[in-house]
C-alpha cells in the first residue's frame, strides 16, 4: 500500500497536540474518528494530559507503542515544525500539518515550512499541509479533520469525492450535496500543499469503485502531469470530474495567493486544460452541487435532444426561451408522436415541444403516464425537463415519480425535475431523479450533462511524429525578424505570404513587379517589433514610384531609430478573405499554448479568442472556432461565401505540433493577421512575430 494509501486507511492515527476539548482543533479529530467507527489505535498525544477524551494519551510520539501510519498536527509555529521533524525521524508515512501560520503568512513562514518539506522529504515521510483541514474517509471512519460541519451535518458514507486546497471550499461542497441527500466517502483539504497536492489525492481516490463522482476546489496548478494523470484515470473508468478553480479573475488570482501562497495561472489556459482532460468546469460549489445528482446516474445519453413539459403554459414559453438561449435543441416530433401526443392532450393543446399538460393533469390521472409512453415509443429524447410551478393536494405527485423514473431508466434519458416546492421535489428525489428549484438551472445542468457526455465519446487524436524545424541562430534580440518568422513557419508547413526581402531599391521594384499589382512594404528588423507605431508598414502600394518612396522612407526610419536592418519586405498584398490570429506560447505550468481567434488590431481588446493545448487536431479547431461570437460570419452571411476554417484549422494544427518541439526555445508566437480565404482557396499567414525564450548565462 502506497503513502497516500495509507493516508486515506490508515491502521493507526496519533493526534500530536490532542485536546480533551472536542470542538477543539485538536480535539475534533480524536472525537470524529470514535464518532465515525475508526477501527484503528488512536494516540493522542499530550505532554500534560493522562487521558483524552477516554483514551489513553502519550506524552511524546516516541511514547508510543507503534509507529502510527498516520500523524497530525494540531500544533503551529516552531512547535509544529519539531512536531513534523520527529514524525519523519520516527518513520511515519503521513504527517497531516492542521496549523496555519507558514508559507500562506510571508517569509518566515515559509522558512518554516520549508523545514517541514526538507525534513519529510529527508524521511520519504509525505506531508500534508500545513494550513489544512486535513483527510476523511467516512469509509473507514479515518478523519484526520477538523471541519465544523461533520458534527453540524453527520455523515455516512457515500458515493461523492470532495478533494480540495481550501477546507471552507470542501466544507461548502459537503453541506449542499448533504442538503440534497448525496454523501460523501472523502472530504480531502491539503491547504498550502508544501508537498502533497490535490491532483495526487484526486488520483488515489479515482481507483476506488464506490465513488460515482469527484469534485475538486483548485486555487493553484503546479502539477499538471499528476492532473492530467488521475483525469485519464477517471475518463478511463468514466468517472465524471468537476472542478471549480478560484483565482478566475485578476483579483481573484490576488485573494488566492493570499490565501494559500498559490501561483496565479492565466484563467483560459486553465480552460483549455480542464475541456483538453474532460473535467467539467464550473463557478462555484452551487453549480458543481446542481450537476452532480445527474453526473452520478448511469445514463450518458448519446446527444443533448431536449423535451420539456410542464403543466404551466409559463413555463413551457419560458424553457423554449431558456433552450434556445443555451444552445440546447427541443425536439422535432414526428408524425406519428405528435398523432399519438394529440390523442393524450386536450384538444386545446397542440402537440408542440415544450409540451403542456394544462390544468387537465389535475383531473386526468392517466395524462402523465400516456405522454410518457409516447415520448418512450416513438421519440427517446436525450434530455427531459420537467417543470412543476405549482403542484400540491389533487395531484398525484408520487405517481408521477414513479412514471417518470420507470421512463428514464426505460429509454436512457437524462431526467431533471423543477419545482419550487420542496414537497414537489422530494418524490422524484426519493427515486434518484435530479431536483432544482429552478428550470433555467435544471436546464444549465442537462446542458453541462450532455456536454460532458459529449466529450467522453471524443477520440484523442492519434500520435502524430514529432515536428523537427530548426530555429536560426540567435541573433543580437530576442525576437526574430518577419522575414525569419515567416521562413521559420513555413519550414513548419504553415503557409506564408508571397514574399521577398529587398536591400536595393531596383531589387525592391523587382519584387514589386513579381508580387504586384499591389505590394504592402515593411521594414524587416529584429530590434523593431511594432513596425507600424514606426510608420514601417505601407499598405496597398500599387506603382513602382510609391514601392521606392516606401522603401526609401522606411530605410532612413530604422536609421534614425538606430535599428539593424535585414532589408526591407516586399510582399504580395492577399485581398478578401476574413481576418483570423493565430498565436501560441510556452506556459511556465501548462507548456505549449496555441491561440485561435478574431484577427486585426483590436484583438486584446476584444478577447474573442479560444484556447488550445497541442497536440490536437482540425476538428478540435473547428470546435474552438464555433464558440467565437464571429462564428456566424465565418460560415458566411449577407451572400458571403464561408471562409475556409478547415484550412485554417490545419495551420494551427501544424503550429501546436510545431510549439511542442520549439517549447525549450520559443517564447511566443504572434500571426496576425492570418487571411482566410474563401472555402476551398486556403488561408495565409501575413505578418508573423517569433519571440525566443530567454536563457539566463
Amino acid at each position: 500500500m502506497n503513502s497516500l494509501a495509507r493516508a486515506l486507511a490508515p491502521r493507526s492515527v496519533a493526534v500530536m497536540g490532542a485536546s480533551d476539548n472536542p470542538h477543539k482543533v485538536g480535539g475534533r479529530p480524536v472525537a470524529y474518528m470514535k464518532q465515525y467507527g475508526f477501527q484503528g489505535a488512536i494516540y493522542p498525544v499530550n505532554p500534560v494530559r493522562a487521558e483524552v477524551q477516554g483514551l489513553t494519551a502519550y506524552a511524546s510520539l516516541a511514547d508510543l507503542p507503534e509507529v502510527p501510519d498516520l500523524v497530525v498536527v494540531a500544533v503551529g509555529g516552531e512547535e509544529g515544525v519539531r512536531m513534523v521533524e520527529q514524525a519523519a525521524a520516527a518513520g511515519v508515512a503521513v504527517a497531516v500539518v492542521m496549523a496555519s501560520g507558514y508559507a500562506e503568512t510571508g517569509e518566515d513562514g515559509r522558512r518554516q515550512q520549508a523545514r517541514m518539506l526538507a525534513a519529510a522529504q529527508a524521511a520519504g515521510m509525505r506531508l500534508v499541509g500545513p494550513n489544512c483541514q486535513g483527510l476523511a474517509n467516512f469509509a473507514t471512519g479515518a478523519i484526520a479533520n477538523f471541519a465544523t460541519i461533520f458534527h453540524e451535518q453527520p455523515s455516512s458514507d457515500g458515493a461523492l469525492a470532495i478533494v480540495g486546497q481550501s477546507g471552507a471550499a470542501t466544507q461548502s461542497i459537503y453541506a449542499l450535496a448533504y442538503a440534497r441527500g448525496i454523501h460523501a466517502r472523502y472530504v480531502l483539504a491539503t491547504g498550502n500543499e508544501a508537498d502533497v497536492t490535490v491532483a495526487e489525492l484526486f488520483g488515489a481516490v479515482v481507483p476506488d469503485p464506490g465513488i460515482r463522482a469527484v469534485v475538486l476546489y483548485l486555487e493553484s496548478i503546479t502539477r499538471t502531469d499528476q492532473l492530467a494523470e488521475a483525469a485519464a484515470l477517471a475518463r478511463a473508468r468514466g468517472l465524471p470530474v468537476i472542478a471549480i478553480k478560484g483565482g478566475r479573475s485578476a483579483s481573484g488570482q490576488l485573494a488566492a495567493s493570499s490565501h494559500t501562497g498559490a501561483l496565479a495561472t492565466e484563467d483560459r489556459v486553465v480552460d483549455a486544460f480542464f475541456a483538453r482532460h474532460g473535467i467539467v468546469r464550473v463557478v462555484d460549489p452551487y453549480e458543481a452541487i446542481s450537476l452532480v445528482p445527474l453526473l452520478m446516474q448511469a445514463v450518458r445519453p448519446a446527444g443533448d435532444s431536449l423535451v420539456a413539459i410542464s403543466n404551466s403554459g409559463a413555463s413551457c414559453v419560458m424553457m423554449a426561451d431558456a433552450a434556445d438561449e443555451h444552445g440546447v435543441p427541443l425536439m422535432a416530433f414526428s408524425d406519428a408522436a405528435r398523432t399519438r401526443l394529440d390523442e393524450a392532450l386536450p384538444q386545446f393543446v397542440a402537440s408542440t415541444n415544450p409540451i403542456d399538460l394544462t390544468g387537465a393533469l389535475l383531473t386526468d390521472r392517466k395524462l402523465f403516464a400516456e405522454v410518457l409512453d409516447t415520448l418512450a415509443t416513438e421519440a427517446r429524447p436525450d434530455l427531459l425537463l420537467l417543470a412543476f410551478p405549482v403542484a400540491g393536494a389533487g395531484y398525484d405527485v408520487p405517481g408521477y415519480a414513479r412514471d417518470l423514473a420507470a421512463f428514464a431508466s426505460r429509454c436512457a434519458t437524462a431526467v431533471a425535475v423543477a419545482a419550487p416546492q420542496a414537497s414537489v421535489r422530494e418524490p422524484f428525489a426519493g427515486y434518484g431523479l435530479a431536483t432544482y428549484d429552478r428550470e433555467l438551472e435544471a436546464l444549465q445542468a442537462l446542458k453541462r450533462f450532455a456536454d460532458f457526455c459529449a466529450g467522453q465519446r471524443e477520440v484523442a487524436p492519434p500520435a502524430r511524429a514529432p515536428v523537427e524545424v530548426p530555429l536560426p541562430a540567435p541573433g543580437g534580440g530576442r525576437f526574430m525578424s518577419e522575414a525569419q518568422s515567416l521562413a521559420v513557419l513555413a519550414q513548419a508547413g504553415l503557409p506564408t505570404v508571397e514574399h521577398i526581402v529587398c536591400r536595393t531599391q531596383d531589387e525592391a521594384i523587382a519584387a514589386f513587379c513579381k508580387l504586384g499589382p499591389r505590394v504592402v512594404v515593411k521594414a524587416c528588423s529584429e530590434e523593431v517589433t511594432h513596425k507600424s507605431e514606426h510608420g514601417l508598414v505601407a499598405v496597398g502600394l500599387s506603382d513602382e514610384a510609391a514601392v521606392v518612396q516606401a522603401f526609401e522612407r522606411q530605410c532612413a526610419t530604422l536609421a534614425t531609430l538606430g535599428a539593424a536592418s535585414e532589408g526591407i519586405l516586399v510582399a504580395r498584398m492577399v485581398g478578401g478573405g476574413r481576418e483570423l490570429a493565430l498565436g501560441a506560447r510556452t506556459d511556465p505550468v501548462f507548456g505549449p499554448v496555441v491561440m485561435v481567434g478574431d484577427g486585426g488590431i483590436y484583438l486584446e481588446a476584444l478577447g474573442d479568442f479560444r484556447l488550445l493545448l497541442p497536440p490536437f487536431d482540425v476538428a478540435a479547431v473547428e470546435a474552438a472556432l464555433a464558440q467565437l461570437r464571429i462564428a456566424p460570419l465565418l460560415r458566411g452571411v449577407r451572400g458571403e461565401p464561408p471562409a475556409d476554417i478547415g484550412a485554417f484549422a490545419q495551420m494551427a494544427v501544424r503550429l501546436g505540433d510545431a510549439m511542442l518541439a520549439w517549447q525549450d526555445d520559443v517564447a511566443s508566437i504572434d500571426i496576425n493577421p492570418v487571411k482566410v480565404l474563401a472555402r476551398g482557396e486556403g488561408a495565409v499567414a501575413i505578418d508573423a512575430l517569433i519571440e525566443r525564450t530567454v536563457t539566463s548565462g
